[in-house]
């Protein structure tokens, strides 16, 4: 896993399609199967709508590109890796099983033992440890190359969880909620629409649809020659960072960290290693 000292300048760092198309292709599937599910809102069982329950792993997901950053990182050969890696997750989701626990307390059992729950928490447990470890293990490039572009994958996907999973939904629900208001009281907004259950429904499925397209988008970024040159995510830039509610009590400090962030991941992809 240890890079070998050597120069690689950026302008030998080029779009790299084929990581693009392998790293999207699970999100971009998700997206394309929420959305097809929200022309079809009356075909859902119980495994379908368990399927929501990867949109609250996502934060999840965040933290383990993380834990693959750092093992990249840190690792020197591909059984360290892998070793680093499980052991990493399993504390993971030791530390999540108790927060669950102590959230739920006694309806902690009535809520896991939903079929659609835990076959969709097994599911996911179980793709992100192969994903890593094969990934992991059949890897023979650059290993600080891929920690800056994970860098930048993982910081990119908590704000978007940020974003597009807690703020907007709260932001459209609050608007719809002021236009029908406003309807209701006779000062316009007439074409606001009544919405029955189908309908939030399949605008919910469209929405985790747009949430896993975005996020595919925000993956493919970090494999584009734009990224390589200058090491910047795609939301890292100012005016998106204050869109961010819990970035915005100390914007400079906020700022600062990005930059150097950036800066650090434009080092290590220009190959300019210690």
């Amino acid at each position: 896993m240890s890079a070998e000292t050597s120069v690689h300048p950026v302008a030998r760092l080029p779009t790299d399609w084929s990581a693009i198309f392998s790293s999207t292709l699970i999100p971009l599937t998700i997206a394309a199967g929420f959305a097809w599910l929200a022309f079809e809102p009356a075909d859902l069982d119980d495994w379908a709508r368990g399927l929501l329950a990867l949109i609250p792993l996502e934060f999840c997901r965040a933290i383990v590109l993380s834990i693959l950053r750092d093992t990249y990182r840190e690792s020197r050969t591909h059984a360290q890796a892998v070793r680093f890696f499980l052991l990493s997750l399993a504390i993971f989701a030791v530390i999540l099983l108790g927060i669950s626990i102590w959230v739920l307390k006694g309806d902690w059992w009535a809520w896991i033992s939903k079929p659609e729950v835990y076959r969709a928490i097994v599911f996911a447990l179980l793709i992100v440890a192969l994903d890593g470890v094969i990934g992991l293990w059949f890897f023979r490039g650059d290993p600080r190359i891929v920690s800056a572009r994970l860098d930048a994958i993982a910081a990119d996907a908590g704000d978007w969880v940020q974003l597009a999973g807690f703020q907007l939904p709260i932001v459209l629900a609050l608007g719809y909620g002021v236009a029908l208001l406003l309807r209701e009281s006779g000062h316009g907004f007439a074409w606001v629409p009544d919405v029955d259950s189908d309908a939030i429904r399949s605008a919910a499925l469209l929405y985790a649809a747009f949430y896993f397209a975005g996020k595919a988008m925000l993956i493919a970024h970090a494999n584009t020659a734009a990224f390589n040159a200058s090491g910047e995510r795609v939301l890292g830039a100012r005016w998106v960072q204050w869109l961010i509610w819990e970035k915005n009590k100390d914007r400079a400090a906020s700022e600062r960290k990005e930059r150097e962030a950036a800066n650090a991941r434009r080092v290590l992809l220009g190959g300019e290693f210690d």
